[in-house]
């Protein structure tokens, strides 16, 4: 995947689901550092103000550059923190990462946007529609609550896609994600299109097997079933669960601990082959939706 345009493809993808613990951070990580080391020039915005996507890529200690002044009792953002975005004429410069992607954190103070104004997610969109014109993905890591920050980051998206476990909380989030992504788009941003949802730490029993007929234990089976009443119920079918991502734990543990993706620290581990498909999954898709 190389990119021919002269300009850049401004795409907006939000990851979210209406239920925390799915690996939505890690999975954002994956798939936007994926993009970067397919040739396109991708930003990363951390809008979960439990900031775990931001502490996974500073496994040292937060950068100066998101919060200028941490020892001081007031909040102080630098210029890679999502914060500066909801506000006009603030200064926004997102950190360069070692591996090309632009990155602007969080912390928790975040939140505070949340009980502001509701007009202050139009000023956000105007800064996001100047960061567009930059880069070709810009890979948001949603929160999972609705609120002036949700609702921010599906405003300026282009595509929605979802993490999920196979478990009942898990697609019960996917479901209240779907209800708020229909919501937001007609109340928001009509050109917001749903792309799917993919399953993090799938633990197989049989790769033989067929995905309903023995591949997952009977209880993950029966999720998987429940999900796909979830898709059908929202007018999609079983094509949208794009990935199965398998789950293996040292690699897993290992890697985030690190601040690494699995494919830095395990290339050829099957999780960083099976997000580096899905990542060319996404991608195919996009182009396909532009072509009409």
């Amino acid at each position: 995947m190389s990119i021919n345009q002269a300009s850049a493809l401004g795409k907006v993808i939000v990851v979210g689901n209406q239920k925390g613990g799915v690996v939505k951070s890690q999975s954002s990580n994956e798939i936007s550092y994926n993009l970067q080391q397919s040739g396109f020039k991708t930003l990363c915005i951390d809008m979960d103000w439990t900031a775990g996507f931001t502490e996974r890529t500073f496994p040292e200690g937060m950068p100066l550059e998101i919060e200028r002044e941490p020892f001081k009792h007031e909040f102080t953002p630098g210029g890679a923190h999502t914060h500066q975005l909801f506000f006009i004429n603030t200064d926004v410069q997102p950190i360069v990462l070692a591996d090309g992607r632009h990155f602007i954190g969080t912390t928790y103070e975040l939140n505070e946007i949340n009980y502001r104004p509701t007009d202050c997610i139009f000023d956000f969109k105007d800064r996001v529609e100047a960061l567009r014109e930059k880069y070709d993905f810009i890979v948001i890591d949603s929160n999972p609550s609705y609120s002036n920050v949700m609702i921010a980051s599906h405003l300026v998206a282009d595509y929605l896609i979802i993490p999920t476990l196979l478990e009942k909380s898990s697609r019960n989030g996917v479901a209240k994600q779907l209800a708020y992504m229909q919501k937001i788009k007609k109340n928001y941003n009509p050109r917001l299109s749903f792309l799917g949802v993919y399953v993090t730490q799938a633990v197989v029993s049989n790769y033989k097997k067929e995905l309903l007929e023995g591949r997952f234990t009977a209880v993950d089976t029966e999720n998987l079933r429940m999900l796909f009443e979830i898709l059908q119920n929202s007018g999609y079918d079983d094509s949208k669960v794009l990935a199965y991502i398998s789950y293996v734990a040292t690699t897993a543990k290992e890697a985030i601990e690190l601040g690494l993706t699995f494919k830095e620290y395990s290339p050829n581990s099957l999780p960083a082959k099976q997000y580096d498909e899905l990542t060319h999954k996404l991608v195919k898709l996009i182009q396909e939706a532009d072509r009409g």
